[in-house]
């Protein structure tokens, strides 16, 4: 009699505990849904936000079309976030026409920078910093300061390649910088005289996992 009484109460207490799973189940799976739409929502957005930047470098919607296209095919070459790839792309091409620059040249330019900073070991975070930095500094026309720093410290290889393509040692650049000396006609410079070197160091890189990570957020934005 003890043993079926205990299991009658065992029988309406797991109805009792599948009932209020069930109840937080619900709860969960609402909460979820409210994440992933809010998730969904913030890619949507991140892509429109770089579509207008975009559209204040271009000329109709070829152009933007063009520009867009090759963007991505950047930062999923180089496992980069598609935002700061864009920063640097939109400040070179703010620069296009006092340069003599077409958009062919500043998504040939920005694909060399954003090569150098993936051979730069730097993590995400670190890379997605750097580039921040650099689209700063050709923003305001030098890179000096913290802009300078931020790139030394966190991806060596672009500093090495705007050494060598200003014909300097690496140690020189920071006198460089003191002085002014390294304004955005310069990076521009040197960036194309560094290509062939920062390709050939590339095309041996190893793509690691947050790497990959990057790139997935960048298609999900896309399709977002």
């Amino acid at each position: 009699r003890s043993v079926a009484a205990a299991a009658k109460n065992f029988g309406k207490e797991t109805t009792a505990a599948s009932s209020s799973l069930d109840g937080f189940t619900r709860v969960i799976a609402g909460f979820l849904t409210l994440q992933g739409a809010k998730a969904v929502s913030g890619m949507a957005d991140a892509w429109t936000e770089l579509q207008n930047r975009l559209r204040l470098v271009t000329n109709g919607q070829d152009e933007l079309n063009n520009s867009t296209n090759a963007l991505f095919a950047i930062a999923q070459e180089t496992s980069q976030s598609i935002e700061s790839v864009g920063t640097v792309y939109q400040r070179f091409a703010q620069n296009a026409d006092s340069l003599g620059l077409s958009l062919d040249d500043v998504a040939s330019i920005s694909g060399t920078v954003a090569k150098a900073v993936a051979i730069s070991g730097a993590s995400a975070q670190g890379a997605d910093a750097a580039l921040t930095q650099l689209g700063q500094a050709l923003a305001s026309g030098t890179l000096r300061g913290e802009e300078f720093n931020a790139i030394m410290e966190q991806t060596p290889g672009l500093a090495q390649a705007l050494a060598d393509g200003l014909g300097v040692p690496l140690g020189q650049l920071r006198a460089l910088s003191q002085e002014g000396k390294i304004t955005s006609a310069e990076i521009i410079r040197a960036m194309r005289n560094a290509a062939g070197s920062v390709d050939e160091k590339f095309s041996a890189r190893v793509q690691t996992v947050s790497q990959s990570l990057v790139n997935l957020q960048n298609a999900m934005k896309r399709f977002a």
